[in-house]
């Protein structure tokens, strides 16, 4: 491709890495690494890819499981978790030496104040480092989103835009690594990819899903990191109980899309209640989980299942 340069005349040549030729209104960005990009719009009719997708139902947890328990987005916690983990060790450097310059600059060794901002707090590294993170993020989610569709033609997914009440307390480096997680990009990647290949996607409420036993859609059990306890001694995968979950809350016609989540929480409680006959402990104080038993001699009897 070329471009009408600054002098009458010139054109400057700028090669093009693609199957599809611009055209339309074009933006040119010059990145500070020397890198020339060209943005332009495509009709996605035309861009839309020749794979077809599948044809089963299945409910996709926000880690990208779905309720068959095949996992499509492995790999994806740890890579957030080191690039948190990094930029933390380089951000505390970078503190220390801030703290460095500003002590020499209050000596008034200006000199070596500019030397220290120079070539050690300057943000181009940095930006270059985010950058690629989330080109690798990205890639990554795309391929998981790819392999999801390859399988499923409906897909329910939670509402990753909805805002979650989280738990009271956390530790910071929890805190942290959270608060790199790109649902963003997830539910971009994932509608995105299904409309463009022709799956259905439906978003569900998302409110409790990691909190209700799968097999029996009661609000029992408790989720203990990537293990849910249920009451009768069953070990289950959370992210799969999640995921069949999701599943089952796209037939469920009582709970909405925008229901607020005391509403759904109150409506499983009730349902707890009608199927068990007697709430377990601390259910109809909180109407949520019930705490775990400390040994194997305390454990409750199995949970009798509803006639119908």
């Amino acid at each position: 491709m070329y471009l009408q340069g600054l002098e009458r005349g010139q054109r400057i040549a700028i090669p093009l890495k693609g199957t599809h030729l611009p055209s339309g209104t074009l933006r040119i960005l010059l990145r500070d690494n020397g890198q020339v990009e060209v943005h332009y719009a495509v009709d996605e009719e035309q861009v839309c890819s020749t794979r077809p997708c599948g044809d089963a139902t299945v409910g996709v947890d926000k880690g990208y499981t779905d309720s068959d328990g095949e996992r499509h987005g492995e790999g994806l916690g740890d890579l957030l978790s080191a690039e948190s983990d990094q930029r933390k060790v380089k951000g505390t450097r970078r503190n220390h030496l801030r703290d460095t310059e500003q002590k020499h600059r209050a000596k008034g060794n200006h000199r070596k104040a500019d030397t220290i901002r120079k070539n050690n707090l300057g943000n181009q590294k940095w930006n270059r480092r985010r950058t690629r993170h989330h080109k690798q993020v990205r890639d990554h989610l795309c391929q998981a989103a790819h392999t999801v569709v390859d399988k499923a033609g409906t897909i329910a997914c939670e509402d990753l835009s909805a805002h979650m009440k989280s738990a009271p307390y956390r530790h910071r480096d929890t805190n942290r690594r959270l608060s790199g997680w790109v649902k963003g990009v997830m539910a971009d990647t994932l509608t995105s990819i299904s409309r463009r290949r022709g799956s259905a996607l439906a978003l569900v409420n998302p409110a409790y899903t990691s909190q209700v036993d799968s097999r029996t859609g009661l609000l029992q059990g408790r989720r203990r990191w990537d293990r849910f306890y249920c009451l009768d001694g069953v070990v289950l995968d959370a992210d799969v109980n999640a995921a069949c979950n999701i599943l089952a809350r796209l037939y469920d016609e009582e709970i909405t899309l925008y229901m607020p989540y005391r509403d759904v929480r109150a409506l499983l409680a009730e349902r707890t209640r009608t199927a068990v006959g007697t709430a377990p402990p601390g259910l109809e104080l909180r109407g949520c989980a019930t705490e775990l038993p400390s040994t194997e001699s305390e454990s409750p009897a199995p949970v009798p299942q509803c006639t119908r």
